[in-house]
Formats: C-alpha cells, structure tokens, sequence
C-alpha cells in the first residue's frame, strides 16, 4: 500500500474522532479580553443607566419585585450554579459512550530496546543489524484508537441518577433564592412607605406644635400666660423638629436598602404616595386556616424541602454507586496504528481486545468508600429533618405574626380615634382657657403616639402577610404566578 493511501485510510478512520469533537466540544474562537476581575466603573455606569432606562411614575411593589429579580447578582449566581449543575449532568451523560482518540508521535532515540521496538513496528526488522549498538534511530506513528467501558457494576447509571438529583438541588435552592428575594422587596418596600408615613407624621406634629406655640404666644402677648407655658410650648416645637430630622433620615435609609435591592437609584417622581398603597385595612379578612393545614402546605411546595429531598435521593445513588465498586468492570479497546521513519514505508498494525477487571482486595479503600457515602446520606437525611423542623417553625411564626398584626392593627385604629378627638377637645378648651398648657401638651404626645402606632400597624400588616407567604413558598414562582 502506498503512503498516500496509508494517510488516506488515516484520514477516513480520523473524520469520526473530528465529528464527535465538533459535536461535543465546539470551537468557541479566541477569547476575548475579559478585562479586570471586578469593573467598579462598570457597576456605577450601570447603576446610573438603570436609573435613566427606569419607566416614569410611582414605584409599585410589582415593579420593584420584578426589577429585583432581573438585576439580582445572588440570582446570577444561582442561575449559573444550576447551569453548572446541568452541565454535570451531560458529563455523566458522557460516561456512557464510547472514547475514539487520535494520536500522531514524532520520537528520537538510541536506546537499544526503544529502537528494536519500532524497527519491529515498522516492519523493518534485519537479523544483520547490530541490536546493541543501532544508533539513532526515529520513527513516526499514527493511531486511532477506541475504548468502550461496557460494565461497571451500575456506578456510571447511578452517578448520572446522583447528578441529576444535584442539579434537582440548585434549581430548588433557585426558586428559594427567588422566595427570599421577593420578600425582602416586598418588606423593603413596605417598611419603605412605613417611614415616609412616619415622616409625614412628624411633619403634621411640627406643624400643631408650631400652631400651639402661636396660641401660647397670643397668650402671653395677651398676658393671660406666663412666659414659661411659651418656653415649654417651644421646647415642644424643638422636640418635633429634631424628631423630623429622625424620621428624614430613617426614610432616606430605608430607601437606599430598596434601592440596593433594585440595583438602581429612585427618582423623586418615583415616590409613591403611602396612603394609595396602604389604604383602609380591609373590614373582614380571609381566615388563613388551621396551622396544621398552613405547615402541611409549606413542606409541599417550600423549595428548601425540594432541595432537601434531591439531596437525600443524591446521596442515596452515591451510596449505590459505591457500593458497584465491589463489582468487576468489563471493556472494549481496538485501535488501528501506522508506523515509518520518515513518512516512507514503514508497517501498519492493529488490535481489539476486551478486559474484565475485578477489584479483589485494596486495603479496604471501596469499604472505607461506602460507609463514607453512607455517613453523608445520614447526614443529609438529617438536614432534611432539620428543614423540615426549621420550615414549619416559620410557618407557626408567621402565622402568628398576621394574628398577632390584625389584633393590633384594630387596637391602633381606635386608639387613633380617640386621640384625635382628645386632641380637637384639648385644644379647644385651651383657646377658652379651661385647661393648662400641660394638657394640650400631653394631648399632643398622645396624638402623635397614636399616629405612629396606627401607620406602623398598617403596614406591619401588610409585612406580616408577606411573611407568611414566603413561609408557604408562595414567592419562588413570582413570575408564573404573578403578586
């Protein structure tokens, strides 16, 4: 056979081996500059550009939530995880098929046996030749050569089952991920509105204890006061004041934890206003039922009981997988190989064979292997159980917490009235002169005291409620279920 036909048979054998690769491994071109590892002008850039591309008018609680969930970097993280997580699963795939390699070698040598060996190879082997002493001597190879591993007792079955169940495992820790994030929006949004209703009660209780300091003015002006009931009335006025710039600055944090959130800044007409999203508690309620029924609920659908139940079945499989190490192995080699010295003559040679290996003794490492994969299911076995104890504890929690708001939020509500028609009373027998300065300042107090409570238990309510659902799970598929 001619060299030209030789390579040509070589190139036919070869073109399966470059199918395979293309298929499995595509060429993804050269790799672009990646730059530094962390861009912070990147960052700030994007932070300002996502504020400019933001569409106009108040912010709504879904709008926040979905801006969350599309600029979260833990998300990112998650997702890349279960990508990951997806490619090990084909990894394992991989396992299953058969190896087809091609090999090309260029060696030099003088050493005696090295060299007896590819004369052999290349068929070129005389008697007359010095074996001693055959000088320098190199030689050319070309192989394709295929393994096959046909059986090994069920481990590569079993480790697919274990990679599957992991990437089951990221895809769960996803959508809890998902089920926090949609509650810290939603409580930062809330506790958001929460201080700017605070704010605007310290701004209504600067301006009655500014209106009171007017009557305790006109008062001494008419010398029916003395001047300490007007230096009491402006100390109240002070006090006010410096609770404003509290409450300014409580809602100024709150906002920048939103916006951490969203990843963006929030422009001034993007401020809703607190009592549109509030509005009146509703006059009945849907009861949420027994907690029984509520634990029940939250171990189906809680994505942490999703991820603890593919862990379990994960290191189950490991255990199997283990376990097949004890059994023999049986494979498939053949491989096909050209040999010359200088791409000129030389011999051409091949080989199939089949191996059956069974591992009889090795110092107890399989044994030691199992009971290691053993110990890691208890273990996960164990976490399960501990989530499960964890999940249902939320549960109870929340569920106590939206009583425990609902009961507070009436108790706030009458309290509110109360005080306000206090206040409208105080302060009109203190225009006639029936009560003391005290009264109308405590009257004040307990106003705004009432004020703060009713709004705090308004939107505490409303946070609860979120609690609750992200105890049941209800926020892991926002965007298929929508709010």
């Amino acid at each position: 056979m001619r060299i030209s036909q030789k390579r040509r048979l070589i190139s036919l054998l070869a073109a399966p081996l470059l199918a395979v690769a293309s298929g499995c491994a595509p060429y993804l071109g050269p790799m672009a500059d990646p730059g530094p590892p962390l861009d912070t002008k990147r960052v700030v850039q994007r932070w300002d550009l996502m504020a400019q591309e933001a569409p106009s008018g108040p912010l709504t609680l879904e709008r926040a939530i979905q801006e969350a969930l599309a600029a979260s970097p833990e998300l990112r993280q998650m997702e890349e995880r279960l990508s990951a997580a997806s490619e090990q699963v084909r990894q394992a795939e991989g396992a299953f098929y058969p190896r087809l390699v091609f090999t090309e070698e260029f060696s030099i040598t003088d050493n005696p046996v090295f060299a007896f060996m590819q004369y052999l190879h290349q068929r070129r082997l005389r008697f007359t030749m010095d074996f001693n002493d055959p000088g320098v001597h190199q030689g050319v190879s070309s192989r394709i050569q295929g393994d096959w591993s046909l059986f090994e007792g069920g481990a590569r079955l079993h480790q697919h089952r274990a990679a599957s169940s992991q990437r089951d495992v990221a895809a769960s820790e996803l959508l809890a991920a998902r089920n926090k994030l949609v509650a810290s929006v939603t409580e930062a949004y809330f506790r958001w509105l929460q201080s700017l209703a605070f704010l605007e009660v310290a701004e209504g209780a600067v301006a009655s204890a500014r209106t009171d300091q007017g009557l305790g003015e006109a008062r001494v002006r008419a010398q029916v006061a003395l001047a300490s009931e007007l230096l009491r009335l402006k100390s109240r006025t002070a006090e006010a004041e410096g609770n404003l710039v509290t409450a300014r600055s409580g809602a100024r944090r709150l906002q920048a934890a939103l916006e951490r959130l969203m990843a963006r800044p929030l422009r001034r007409e993007e401020i809703p206003s607190f009592r549109d999203v509030a509005g009146e508690p509703p006059s009945e309620e849907p009861k949420l039922g027994r907690p029984t029924e509520l634990i029940e609920k939250a171990l189906e659908q809680r994505p942490e009981l999703q991820a603890a139940r593919s862990m379990i079945v994960a290191a189950r499989e490991r255990v199997r997988a283990a376990r097949a190490e004890l059994l023999p192995k049986v494979g498939a080699r053949a491989w096909f190989s050209w040999d010359s010295e200088e791409l000129r003559g030389g011999g051409e040679s091949w080989l199939a064979s089949f191996q059956a290996t069974w591992p009889l003794f090795q110092g107890g490492l399989t044994l030691s292997r199992i009971r290691e994969a053993a110990s890691r299911l208890r273990e996960m076995e164990a976490r399960g159980e501990q989530i499960a104890l964890d999940v249902a504890l939320d549960v109870h929690q929340a569920a106590i917490g939206v009583e425990e708001a609902r009961a507070r939020l009436q108790a706030t509500m009458t309290r509110r009235d109360f005080a306000r028609s206090a206040l409208e009373e105080v302060r009109s027998q203190y225009v006639r002169e029936v009560v003391t300065v005290d009264a109308l300042l405590q009257a004040e107090l307990e106003w705004n005291r009432a004020e703060v409570a009713y709004t705090s238990a308004l939107f505490d309510q409303r946070i609860a409620h979120a609690a609750l659902r992200q105890a049941l799970g209800e926020f892991a598929r926002w965007t298929e279920v929508g709010s």
